[in-house]
């Protein structure tokens, strides 16, 4: 049961989050019958740390420079984070508007470079090239039953190059990003997920919410269409309109492309045919759920093994060379597997949980094969600064080590993880 400390930190959380009204006003009641002493609210329990990631190796930052110069409420659900070849970190958030953002390691804070024109949802889709160049996939919605995108012209892919961002100076808030835009991949469709093959110049990508699969050739500024990975809706009420659709893609060291589709099945892009096809293995699944389930994150290690998590909540290994899965099993007793990474000290870690759970991090080591519950993603730095995450949706490894989480909730923070 949780500390009174914790019940007042969570109503107030609550009320941030989004809650019906009529869950307010239990909370409400639940935190005045408990307490009404100030002095309570910024406290809790010693015991409540044993469920939280170790304090000694959590910490976040503000998305700006608070109280004022920050990406606002409802704009800063963080949905995609990248790493560019120079260690800086860059992000992009989702809701009313989108803000691409940047960090360097090097300065420690979070830098808004402006909004995204036209651009709600940047879903997965932020990948950076070689020379430092970022690219940016934006979309209307996604995961929301196909809702809006009756009169949608389509996601643009977009540009920001950030030697050529000669008028930034410090935080930029309300300034409109300046982007190249390279057009819609496709018509009416918005772009869901991105990947980039930096040695072959390449960009590849998923549209929500029919599933099509493009490449972009970075030097000759060609997009080509390869066909879809789901041509039908998943079986359910008369009302959904969901495909399953992979929402990461992977690419492996000969240059193919892995995702998800329908049915659950993986499917791969040939780079010797261009041809995208189904194979017959399938992502890992609670039996009789497997129509249901779909690759949320990918990592790779040296060897050319790709991991991936998925939403039942499976981690798995694919062996690209040889088209052989190995569910590696269930980390938490949650669904989906919404982060992955390949730390320095060899093992993976991810993010666990569905948008009404409570997240989770984890670790697994291949060598032995071990699990590690860290638990729930809170930063308690009270009196000065505290905050619980509830959702998180991007994850991204930095050079030094740094696993950097994106929270993905109405006000978000940027978290970063420092393994062991």
């Amino acid at each position: 049961m949780f500390t009174t400390g914790w019940r007042c930190y969570g109503f107030v959380r609550a009320l941030d989050f989004g809650f019906s009204m009529k869950a307010r006003r239990t909370l409400l009641i639940g935190a005045v019958l408990v307490t009404s002493s100030l002095s309570v609210w910024a406290q809790r329990d010693r015991s409540y740390d044993s469920s939280v990631v170790s304090q000694v190796r959590i910490d976040f930052r503000e998305l700006g420079y608070p109280p004022l110069d920050v990406i606002p409420p409802d704009e800063s659900a963080i949905r995609a984070l990248a790493a560019a070849p120079d260690g800086r970190i860059y992000g992009a958030t989702s809701g009313e508007r989108s803000h691409l953002f940047l960090l360097d390691p090097q300065r420690g804070y979070v830098e808004p470079l402006g909004t995204l024109a036209d651009a709600k949802v940047v879903h997965h889709a932020l990948v950076v090239g070689q020379r430092g160049e970022v690219y940016i996939g934006t979309a209307l919605s996604v995961d929301n039953n196909a809702q809006g995108y009756e009169g949608y012209s389509g996601g643009h892919l977009l540009k920001y190059v950030p030697a050529e961002d000669t008028a930034r100076n410090g935080i930029q808030i309300a300034r409109a990003c300046p982007v190249v835009d390279l057009g819609v991949p496709s018509k009416g469709q918005g772009i869901y997920a991105l990947a980039i093959d930096m040695p072959r110049g390449m960009i590849y990508g998923l549209t929500y919410p029919d599933g099509e699969f493009f490449s972009y050739q970075i030097r000759a500024g060609v997009v080509k269409q390869h066909g879809r990975v789901a041509l039908n809706i998943i079986p359910g009420e008369k009302f959904e309109n969901e495909k399953a659709i992979g929402r990461a893609l992977a690419v492996d060291q000969e240059g193919n492309v892995f995702t998800s589709g329908e049915g659950g099945k993986f499917y791969r892009f040939d780079i010797k045919t261009q041809r995208l096809e189904r194979l017959e293995i399938g992502v890992p699944a609670v039996p009789g759920r497997e129509v249901y389930n779909r690759v949320d994150a990918w990592t790779a290690d040296e060897e050319g093994n790709l991991y991936g998590g998925g939403s039942d909540g499976y981690l798995f290994r694919l062996v690209p060379a040889k088209h052989e899965v190995v569910n590696l099993g269930k980390p938490l007793n949650q669904y989906r597997i919404r982060g992955l990474v390949l730390a320095h000290n060899g093992k993976l870690y991810g993010i666990g949980g569905d948008d009404d759970e409570m997240a989770r991090l984890f670790s697994y080591d291949p060598a032995s094969g071990i699990y590690e519950l860290l638990g729930m993603i809170d930063v308690n730095r009270r009196p000065y600064y505290s905050w619980q995450g509830y959702v998180f949706d991007a994850m991204v490894l930095g050079l030094d080590g740094t696993v950097y989480m994106g929270q993905a909730e109405r006000k978000s923070k940027l978290y970063l993880y420092y393994p062991q």
